[in-house]
């Protein structure tokens, strides 16, 4: 009996056991089915959520914006600094994956050398660059404009004229044949670096082109309005203003952004402008002068390095100078301060100074023919400011000591120079103290004076002998051995 009862007990414990064992596998089946459901709602969820969004709901992402186009106006003239400034513009735009560059032209042009860089500039950009033509391109913007990958053109817009000219003083006259030579050549390259006709762009700067029928006969400029420009393929499209120049891109929904010089960028531009920068050198080297002909240093000379240093800063900034202009300005000025306060006569050092200050010249306005022309101004200028100085130097207390506002009548005993006073010194035998060229200084007994070689340069301690005296002028000349 108690095998019975413990048996049984043994096949009770065991039915509990597949019992709980069935219950735990039941278990695990109805938390697996869960967990697949879960799932799959979870999955329906975000599929619904992003037909949502495809079909115009809320958005899930953040979207990109739709690009930028930058504007840069290139009005007025054509010059360093606004060569410099789209330059700038050009590396920034590569910088920061800009999509285009606008040029917004409205010139009559300006300096050659200025268009070449800014031509060399785009042609070598990997930004989309467009000229929009709002008034005029001539001359040298025109160059500007044919570089760009696009022209777009307002209808009463006009491009070309581009012959290019030289500036002598206040004169204007046609450049000599191989400028044009050189300048028609930009034209034709950069006209067919963007696949347009080169012949057309040689039209707009030579008178000696092959007659174009329809638009330019020889002997003629060409200049173009905005239909003929859009027939041969110098106007890509006709446009009413920057709006639909920006729909004629697809750039309508772009962010567009106008390039403004820097503070330090305008003020460089108004300093490197040719007729501003000739008045400040020519003033500011009148200054020295006059500071070192009045005594001590005062305004003069303050003057005249604050307006040579805006001068030469600019054109620092703009890249169109370097070191070696100032080097050599410096060096001129002191050589000529040389040769007139410490070394007598005028010769090599005088010579050597003005030749330095012509090669600083050069070298800070960028070219020979641009140095003539600042060259023949700054003479002009310097014409006007003697006129000035001669006119009104009577009235300013610093020219005192130059200028006599005493008379000086003989009744009061004022006599003239004794015109005998040196007459004893005739053939009088002496030694040079320093190189007569021809003037210098010799010495006769124990005197110091004054003399004149006559003809050749002497040396000095040669002997000499007073050849003659005329007034108050020795004439001295070499003893020879």
């Amino acid at each position: 009996m108690k095998n019975l009862a413990k048996n049984k007990s043994v096949k009770l414990q065991k039915q509990d056991g597949s019992r709980d064992a069935a219950d735990s596998l039941f278990g695990d089946l109805n938390n697996t089915f869960t967990r697949n459901v879960k799932f799959r709602v979870g999955v329906f969820c975000l599929l619904i959520a992003l037909l949502i969004g495809s079909f115009g709901g809320l958005p899930l992402y953040a979207t990109e914006p739709a690009g930028k186009i930058l504007v840069i106006k290139v009005h007025d003239d054509v010059e360093a600094g606004l060569s410099f400034f789209i330059q700038r513009q050009l590396r920034r735009a590569e910088k920061e994956n800009i999509n285009a560059i606008i040029l917004e032209i409205n010139s009559n042009g300006g300096l050659v050398k200025s268009a070449q860089e800014i031509k060399d500039a785009l042609l070598n950009s990997k930004v989309t660059t467009v000229a929009y033509i709002k008034g005029r391109a001539l001359s040298a913007a025109a160059l500007i404009a044919i570089s760009c990958h696009k022209i777009f053109m307002e209808p009463d817009a006009t491009m070309g004229a581009a012959t290019p000219m030289a500036m002598m003083g206040a004169g204007v006259k046609a450049a000599e044949e191989k400028f044009v030579s050189a300048f028609k050549a930009e034209f034709r390259s950069s006209a067919e670096a963007r696949h347009r006709d080169g012949s057309i762009a040689e039209a707009m700067v030579d008178v000696n082109h092959d007659t174009i029928e329809g638009l330019s006969k020889r002997g003629t400029i060409l200049t173009l309005s905005a239909e003929p420009a859009l027939n041969i393929g110098y106007c890509d499209k006709i446009v009413s203003n920057i709006d639909a120049a920006l729909r004629a891109l697809s750039a309508e929904k772009m962010t567009v952004e106008y390039a403004e010089p820097t503070s330090a960028e305008t003020v460089a531009r108004f300093l490197t402008n040719p007729q501003i920068s000739t008045i400040l050198f020519t003033l500011g080297f009148w200054c020295l002068v006059i500071e070192f002909i009045v005594p001590g240093f005062g305004l003069p000379g303050i003057t005249g390095l604050l307006l040579l240093t805006c001068f030469f800063g600019g054109h620092l900034f703009a890249y169109l100078a370097g070191l070696e202009a100032i080097l050599l300005f410096v060096t001129g000025i002191i050589l000529i301060a040389l040769e007139i306060f410490v070394v007598p006569g005028f010769g090599l050092t005088g010579i050597s100074g003005i030749v330095a200050l012509a090669f600083s010249v050069v070298m800070t306005f960028g070219g020979f023919y641009s140095a003539i022309t600042a060259i023949l101004s700054i003479v002009a200028y310097s014409f006007f400011i003697i006129l000035v100085l001669y006119w009104f130097s009577p009235k300013i207390k610093a020219f005192d000591r130059f200028i006599l506002k005493k008379s000086q009548p003989v009744d009061e005993g004022y006599v003239a120079v004794d015109p005998c006073i040196y007459t004893h010194l005739e053939r009088c035998e002496g030694v040079t103290l320093s190189v007569c060229r021809p003037s210098g200084i010799a010495r006769f007994g124990d005197e110091r004076y004054d003399v004149l070689s006559d003809g050749d340069f002497i040396e000095k301690d040669e002997r000499v002998i007073v050849r003659k005296v005329e007034g108050t002028k020795i004439i001295v000349r070499k003893i020879e051995e």
